[in-house]
């Protein structure tokens, strides 16, 4: 499903980062350490605007957890495209690491916003993620897993709908807290769980 954005605009992007192509067209892969898309860490708040159109962004302090701001630029596509960038300077020309991508943004294994806890299974293999109710709940440890060349690149956070805690509050009760769970886990075979946030680096790390 597309969603309408504004034309790009017909001067060329400072940073060079971002190529010219119709909306309907993005390109919306994710490949970790590498781009986001069209967005690499090259990207500036000026490609930003050639791109996706200046009534299109809005600048904020974007939340990380634990008290923490960054600077950051929502991109407003619509539900299914939209993203926030997280900058690296206080220029805004070096994106750093993009977050709260809508449910279209997939990486080439077919991840994203959506991905159900079995399939996350089948892609991953054995993993371990951390118990919820706290700042990092639901995250997903990617060290050993069929996606560990990812480590430090990619952060996924499994989510559960409110019916699910709701009816299975036993089977929640039994994930809470500051501490790690096998994705074996019986009690997470019944919660519904589904990946729900990602954020995605920008900067290539030494693993």
């Amino acid at each position: 499903m597309e969603s309408p954005t504004a034309s790009p605009s017909p001067s060329e992007p400072s940073g060079g980062a971002i190529a010219q192509s119709p909306a309907a067209t993005l390109d919306t892969t994710i490949v970790p350490g590498e781009r986001f898309g069209p967005v690499t860490k090259n990207t500036t708040r000026q490609d930003l605007a050639a791109q996706f159109g200046e009534a299109n962004l809005e600048d904020k302090e974007i939340g990380m957890g634990e008290g923490e701001t960054e600077l950051g630029t929502v991109v407003n596509l619509g539900p299914d495209r939209s993203f926030t960038i997280i900058w690296g300077n206080p220029e805004r020309t070096e994106a750093a690491a993009v977050m709260n991508p809508g449910p279209a943004w997939r990486t080439p294994e077919g991840i994203g916003v959506g991905t159900s806890f079995a399939e996350l299974q089948q892609k991953l293999g054995p993993f371990k993620f951390y118990g919820f109710d706290w700042d990092y709940g639901g995250t997903v440890l990617l060290e050993g897993t069929e996606l560990r060349d990812y480590y430090g690149l990619l952060v996924m956070r499994l989510y559960m709908d409110d019916t699910a805690r709701t009816q299975s509050a036993a089977d929640y009760q039994a994930l809470i807290g500051d501490e790690l769970f096998e994705s074996s886990n019986p009690h997470a075979q019944k919660l519904n769980l589904t990946v729900g946030e990602l954020l995605v680096s920008l900067r290539e790390t030494n693993n």
